[in-house]
């Protein structure tokens, strides 16, 4: 809650009296952080950072002698956590919408409304994968915290677009980020909810992201195999 009155007090501030900022309307930015609240805890929530700390422990030893695939374990475990972020962001924003009485953007399209949870579905699961990718790296190494922070913090919240809409850096900047995987977890979404993307552009996006999440699955998978092969189940 307090990340999120933060940014939304913070636009507030940036916009004063003034309807439009950035090439973005003053209700648009508004619910771009209201997405993004939505989309932190659709997308971004995730428990498979866990996975690191029991290979460091040794407490992976007792779920891989069970009958289970680990990515199935570790998705539906995903799941579970962002039902419970979700109900806590819908009433954040209930919250926040209710006392503020700001003017929320609404698509007016039906169409735009199947763009967006096709597209947060495909960000969801890329998400995972490259999630659960950097997690099995702690087969290798003795701590993986600083690698996750970087990426997940530096790198992926920045990229992605969670924390202001990534159009308004400079143009040579946004070109390098779409050469990422992340605009597509929270940024692009949100660029479909606010109707600023054509039908051609919406596709692209939710080809591009299938891509990624198909790759990032397939590297998911390999270094999984590779790191059990090597895993010594030293500690508890």
């Amino acid at each position: 809650m307090v990340g999120f009155l933060a940014l939304f007090f913070f636009w507030l501030a940036i916009y004063g009296q003034k309807q439009e900022f950035l090439g973005y309307q003053k209700s648009q930015m508004l619910a771009y952080v209201v997405g993004i609240v939505f989309l932190k805890s659709v997308v971004l929530g995730t428990r498979s950072a866990d996975l690191a700390g029991q290979i460091r422990s040794g407490e992976l030893t007792r779920l891989i002698l069970r009958p289970v695939g680990m990515l199935s374990y570790w998705f539906v475990r995903d799941l579970a956590d962002k039902c419970l972020n979700l109900f806590f962001s819908i009433l954040e924003i209930v919250i926040v919408l209710y006392f503020f009485k700001f003017p929320f953007y609404l698509p007016e399209n039906l169409q735009t409304y199947f763009w967006f949870i096709s597209l947060t579905i495909l960000a969801l699961l890329l998400h995972f994968f490259l999630s659960f990718f950097i997690s099995s790296v702690a087969f290798w190494t003795e701590e993986i915290w600083a690698t996750r922070w970087l990426i997940g913090i530096i790198f992926l919240e920045f990229f992605a677009g969670a924390f202001f809409p990534i159009d308004v850096l400079p143009k040579t900047l946004v070109s390098l980020i779409y050469l990422t995987p992340f605009p597509y977890l929270v940024f692009f979404p949100l660029k479909i909810w606010l109707e600023q993307l054509s039908t051609s552009m919406m596709i692209k996006a939710i080809v591009v992201c299938f891509c990624w999440m198909i790759g990032f699955y397939g590297l998911a998978r390999f270094l999984w195999k590779k790191g059990v092969k090597n895993y010594g189940a030293y500690g508890g």
